[in-house]
């Protein structure tokens, strides 16, 4: 039962993760500067790793890797195409709509480290945790600076 509840939770950070880097990956697609794209390409390969690293643990649990985004994280890049289009500066849209994104993801591993959950989901989502809290602190930093 430990196993499958380890199992689970790791999941749902993988979860958390990847739906950002389907949500990076579309936004650098759709950036207008390019250190903006560079930005998102890099946030998404970060997520990547740490997704990838979690989902090991997930095996090795013996459970089932999610591989998939969730609905909220495809609502949430939808609701960003469509605010895109209808402003001017698309690019702050998709940095409004990922700054919001980060704070799941960073919600997420805290909740991990200090909710009621096996000590190798806390530990674990501690290990990512400082890494994590940087991400999201870098599009927050990017997102008070457009409206600056």
């Amino acid at each position: 039962m430990t196993q499958n509840k380890t199992a689970a939770s790791i999941n749902d950070l993988v979860e958390a993760l990847n739906d950002g880097v389907a949500f990076y990956d579309h936004a650098a697609g759709e950036a207008k500067e390019a250190g903006h794209k560079q930005l998102f390409l890099d946030m998404s390969r970060i997520k990547r790793s740490i997704a990838t690293d979690l989902k090991s643990e997930v095996l090795r649990q013996g459970g089932e890797p999610a591989n998939d985004s969730s609905w909220l994280g495809e609502f949430r890049q939808g609701y960003a195409d469509l605010k895109a289009k209808m402003v001017k500066d698309s690019d702050g849209a998709y940095i409004d709509s990922l700054e919001a994104q980060e704070d799941r993801v960073l919600h997420a591993f805290r909740d991990a480290v200090d909710a009621d959950q096996p000590v190798r989901v806390r530990e674990i989502a501690a290990k990512y945790l400082p890494e994590v809290q940087g991400m999201h602190d870098r599009m927050r930093a990017l997102k008070l600076a457009k409206k600056a």
